[in-house]
């Protein structure tokens, strides 16, 4: 049974760029930050994600804001949970894992999702190697119910 603290060496600040898909139409490019920070007493990861839509690489408006944790419920499944600026709140699941010293692939995928009705079904995977990190998210909505891509990043660790 896999432990939070075998995720300790994603904790940092990520800082990158990415796009917005909405139904296979790029949207807009973005700048994101997103820090995770592993609490030992707790053994839990605590994160903040921020983006802004960019052009020309400066940065016009936030797009997105959320903040959550990556913990092990009772029935020891490692679990994301979020709160999101738009009121949206999401448990997810980790249900597929690979690490290897500082490389992994963590993929989760919504079990629940409430104060958005639109929403279906979402998967977040993270493509972890060293300081690198590729994120990525699909979703299903009820105007497009098939899993698709809407989220795309490239984060590099730096100095929290």
């Amino acid at each position: 049974i896999m432990e939070i603290k075998e995720l300790e060496f994603v904790a940092g600040k990520w800082k990158g760029k990415g796009t917005a898909e909405v139904n296979s139409v790029k949207g807009a490019d973005y700048d994101e930050e997103t820090i995770f920070e592993f609490e030992k007493e707790k053994q839990l990861i605590f994160y903040i994600q921020r983006t802004w839509r960019t052009v020309d690489r400066k940065r016009i408006e936030m797009l997105h804001f959320e903040s959550g944790f990556i913990r092990k419920n009772d029935a020891g499944i490692i679990q994301l949970s979020n709160s999101q600026g738009n009121g949206r709140v999401e448990v997810m699941e980790l249900e597929e894992v690979s690490i290897n010293g500082k490389n992994a692939v963590l993929l989760f995928v919504s079990r629940s999702h409430g104060n958005d009705p639109r929403m279906i079904e979402t998967t977040r995977q993270f493509t972890i190697n060293g300081s690198k990190m590729k994120y990525e998210m699909k979703m299903a909505t009820v105007m497009n119910d098939k899993l698709t891509g809407h989220l795309r990043a490239e984060l590099e660790k730096g100095q929290a």
